[in-house]
């Protein structure tokens, strides 16, 4: 598992911070939106699907999920 790292996603400063939940794998991301307000969630990988879990999370996050996946495959 990669280092912490952070990645420019449509316009937004997503941080990745790895860890590790029983035999899954994963990171806490947290982001900003335009009104400041922090989102934090984490993503965790079972097998070989990635998935989010968070309580509430607005549209535009749930939107860029593919991207979120590819810059955490692209950061290993």
């Amino acid at each position: 598992m990669s280092n912490l790292f952070n990645s420019d996603i449509e316009g937004r400063q997503f941080n990745f911070q790895p860890i590790g939940v029983g035999h899954e794998e994963g990171y806490h991301v947290d982001v900003k939106d335009k009104d400041g307000t922090r989102w934090e969630f984490t993503m965790l990988r079972d097998n070989e699907e990635w998935k989010i879990e968070a309580e509430k999370l607005p549209e535009w996050l749930e939107a860029s999920k593919a991207k979120l996946i590819e810059a955490v495959e692209q950061s290993s």
